[in-house]
């Protein structure tokens, strides 16, 4: 059964119902997550690089494993490639470091209950991959966050080729940083690589080729007050170029084309939002679903819907 919770913000212009449609029952951590052409909601996990599936409109929506990813224990970004065709990265999770860094490709087009599954890349250079995007206009090229290094990897998913395209320090933790994650959250927009920075509270764009090989200057849009405790994680931009973007402990925040930013949902004290970790827009902008982590102890991994009231 749904578990419903309901939170009103005087402060916004928004209001937000929030609904639990599931959460796992053993402990899972769900890291990212993308949208079928069906409306399915894809979730990757740090469950031993399994890939789940979830019905949103199921009466009991439940997720179920679709796909294992050989050689990987964690799974990060995903990101549609072509027409209910995925690409994933994952590799061995260690400290703040990962191993076999790898790129899949997870295809339901010639079956949508049994993908098949590619492993196409390898990125031996690379530290800890996490926000991954296709590019607009040639999605088989796709950019990917390097948390660690502090950098952006190019690789095409058709030849497997793979390069280091742009590194920055506003995209690296600051020299011994609490929490040393850079770039997290990454999505290609227009002509834009919009990114989180967890460690420096910051969400940030930089110009970008259509090709994913030239890049210009990054320019913060918004900071995020550290004396909150939190950080900002992944998100996704609606037609109007607002960010929808989890941000750890507790909260989604809403991210103006301006920069101006507030909490839309959970924050303070609140309980109904366990660690979220990703943002996907549902119901034609109407509302976004939500992944979380959650916090390892009462409640396991989560997938919401909230309902943004305009």
């Amino acid at each position: 059964m749904r578990a419903h919770l309901i939170t009103l913000l005087a402060n916004t212009i928004l209001a937000t119902s929030i609904t639990q449609l599931s959460n796992f029952t053993n402990y899972v951590d769900i890291e990212n997550s993308a949208l079928r052409p069906n409306g399915h909601i894809l979730l990757t996990t740090f469950d031993q690089g399994r890939l789940y599936t979830l019905n949103p409109l199921s009466d009991s929506p439940q997720a179920e494993l679709v796909a294992s990813l050989p050689g990987a224990t964690a799974l990060c970004g995903i990101a549609a490639i072509a027409n209910d065709k995925f690409a994933i990265v994952g590799g061995v999770r260690g400290h703040y470091h990962y191993t076999n860094e790898t790129v899949y490709t997870v295809d339901f087009s010639m079956d949508a209950v049994n993908p098949s599954v590619h492993a196409v890349a390898r990125l031996p250079n690379a530290s800890m991959l996490n926000g991954l995007s296709s590019m607009p206009k040639q999605p088989h090229i796709i950019l990917i966050g390097d948390s660690r290094l502090g950098a952006i990897f190019r690789v095409d998913t058709t030849t497997g080729i793979s390069r280091l395209a742009f590194k920055h320090d506003l995209l690296a933790a600051p020299t011994n940083a609490s929490l040393p994650i850079g770039v997290n959250g990454l999505k290609v927009v227009d002509d834009y690589v919009l990114f989180t920075n967890s460690a420096r509270n910051i969400f940030a764009h930089i110009r970008v080729s259509a090709d994913g090989l030239h890049f210009g200057d990054v320019e913060i849009v918004a900071r995020l007050d550290s004396s909150s405790g939190s950080d900002w994680d992944d998100f996704i931009v609606d037609s109007a170029g607002v960010a929808y973007v989890a941000q750890p402990d507790n909260a989604i925040a809403r991210v103006m084309p301006g920069g101006t930013h507030s909490v839309i949902a959970g924050g303070g004290s609140s309980e109904e939002v366990k660690e979220p970790t990703s943002v996907q827009l549902a119901n034609g902008g109407r509302s976004i679903y939500v992944t979380t982590r959650g916090d390892g102890k009462k409640v396991s991994g989560q997938v919401l819907e909230i309902q943004l009231l305009r």
